[in-house]
């Protein structure tokens, strides 16, 4: 098989657990469960690739997973209030999933036991999350799905700002000021990002950007987990400039330009 056939038959496989994914999401009810023999008569698949669909869309705060099957946690197909420019979290969780997961697994080796530290809302720093369970931290994060992907870790204290719920992305802001943040003192953010460019990390709303500021402030030291993708992308607004980022972990797809990008600013740049 030649790479660019692989590389075609990634996408396309991304593009069928998106589309089945999403499938599952419009068949759960809000107060009853829905089966895994359930489901699996109607997507035509295997009740172990079901399981592991129920699993991996719990982990992402998509559903709520029970015995033998799932229930839903949102209520009908509204709408919700979102972020400008920003991906909803189900098309992100499904988008460079394997680098994500690599990221997520080598920032967790950056922790020592008892370091206080902040996690900011995405797919990518969500793997983060869900390799140190076994950690004795405390952990600030501005996501719904983060705080759900640590609860009944008995060793980390979990700590959730307060203000708007942002359901598409899964984030909680507070437009309206005097928040946890400002008492909070962290020995290192975790970030992900819109994009990384010669301008810094670039992100689309206002209210993100505002608020990832401030988290950075509260920070000794900044590291953002960006597949490689996000030097390639477009954003609209900087959160910082490149001089305020202390590391990068990335994917090994990373180009030579955005890698001396990087290095020439001085970014302690990791692949995996």
């Amino acid at each position: 098989m030649t790479n660019e056939t692989a590389d075609n038959r990634e996408e396309e496989d991304k593009l069928f657990i998106h589309d089945r994914w999403s499938r599952i999401l419009s068949l759960l009810n809000k107060n009853t469960v829905t089966s895994i023999e359930c489901l699996s008569g109607s997507l035509n698949v295997s009740q172990a690739t079901i399981r592991r669909d129920l699993t991996k869309l719990n982990d992402i705060g998509e559903l709520q997973r029970v015995r033998g099957g799932a229930i839903s946690i949102k209520s009908g197909n509204s709408h919700y209030h979102s972020l400008h420019g920003q991906a909803d979290h189900l098309n992100s969780s499904v988008t460079n999933v394997d680098a994500k997961r690599a990221i997520g697994a080598y920032a967790a080796t950056l922790l020592d036991n008892d370091e206080a530290i902040i996690i900011d809302g995405g797919t990518t720093t969500l793997q983060l999350a869900l390799e140190i369970k076994e950690r004795r931290l405390t952990v600030l994060t501005t996501s719904v799905s983060i705080m759900n992907a640590l609860f009944g870790t008995p060793d980390i204290r979990i700590m959730i700002t307060g203000g708007e719920v942002f359901q598409e992305q899964k984030v909680i802001l507070n437009p309206y000021g005097d928040s946890i943040i400002s008492k909070f003192s962290a020995t290192k953010i975790f970030l992900g990002a819109q994009a990384v460019t010669h301008q810094g990390l670039l992100q689309t709303d206002p209210l993100l950007v505002h608020y990832e500021q401030d988290l950075i402030n509260r920070a000794e030291e900044v590291i953002v987990l960006a597949d490689s993708t996000k030097f390639e992308a477009k954003g609209s607004l900087s959160v910082c400039g490149l001089d305020r980022i202390d590391k990068v972990v990335t994917d090994d797809k990373i180009s030579q330009h955005a890698y001396d990008m990087l290095s020439d600013n001085a970014i302690g740049v990791i692949t995996v």
